[in-house]
């Protein structure tokens, strides 16, 4: 990774990167770690928060704590019924149906955080139906965060992507962290594709992890990265107020 980075800087270019952990509903023990690192790094990750679960315990926690919030979905709840890769937004209602449940999964958090919130939508699964991102402005949203490359034409104007692109868990294996040199590997990855494709634009490298899928020690490796990140000269961790502030999300 490091040898990586170092290319980025003999090109003269410069690597963003932003966090973000999901399935956040009642806060529990499992919260502790995320916090406490993105404390110790003084950064601010996105934490996607599911609002049918969510308790107004959870801005009693985050008060005051490096962390912004985003829309999670409604509920988590796989609606394909077995027909394709679970969604909660898939294609399996209608499109009506989807914009209205992410209108009250805003309205909810709105109710629990007020305006310090993030207008982003983050679906479950990290799958939606394409159309609905045209819809998603009408119902408050200013962007989208999924896994993965930006859509390549770009028909819902409003909405902003503000994609991840590693993923710290092996969701096909024993569902833990994959370890710090396979997070560094898939970074490093992600960094040579750029760099070979020529693909110099101004999308952060994301970061996924969740927190309810990590265990104490996991946080050491995930900090460790972070830190490298943080102090390398060609990189750059960014806060999400920052990030989301300059696609146009509201606070």
């Amino acid at each position: 990774m490091l040898n990586e980075l170092d290319a980025w800087g003999e090109a003269g270019k410069q690597a963003g990167f932003w966090w973000r952990d999901d399935d956040l509903g009642d806060p529990t023990a499992k919260l502790d770690p995320l916090l406490r690192v993105a404390e110790a790094l003084d950064v601010e990750p996105l934490l996607a928060v599911e609002p049918r679960w969510a308790t107004p315990d959870l801005p009693k926690v985050l008060k005051g704590r490096p962390a912004r919030v985003a829309v999670h979905g409604w509920a988590h709840v796989d609606h394909q019924r077995g027909a394709g890769k679970k969604a909660e937004f898939g294609d399996a209602r209608p499109l009506e149906t989807l914009a209205e449940e992410a209108r009250a999964g805003l309205e909810r958090l709105l109710d629990l955080f007020g305006d310090t919130m993030l207008s982003c939508f983050v679906p479950p699964w990290n799958r939606m139906v394409p159309d609905l991102a045209r819809l998603l402005p009408g119902a408050g949203y200013h962007a989208v965060s999924v896994f993965g490359d930006r859509p390549v034409d770009e028909e819902n104007p409003g909405i902003d992507w503000v994609n991840t692109h590693v993923d710290v868990i092996d969701w096909r294996g024993d569902r833990r962290f994959i370890g710090s040199d396979a997070v560094a590997a898939s970074i490093t990855r992600e960094l040579q594709r750029r760099r070979t494709m020529n693909d110099w634009d101004d999308e952060p490298i994301g970061l996924l992890t969740h927190h309810l899928e990590m265990h104490p020690d996991d946080w050491k490796g995930f900090w460790n990265l972070c830190d490298i990140l943080m102090t390398h000269p060609t990189a750059r961790m960014l806060s999400s107020s920052a990030l989301f502030r300059k696609c146009g999300a509201h606070e």
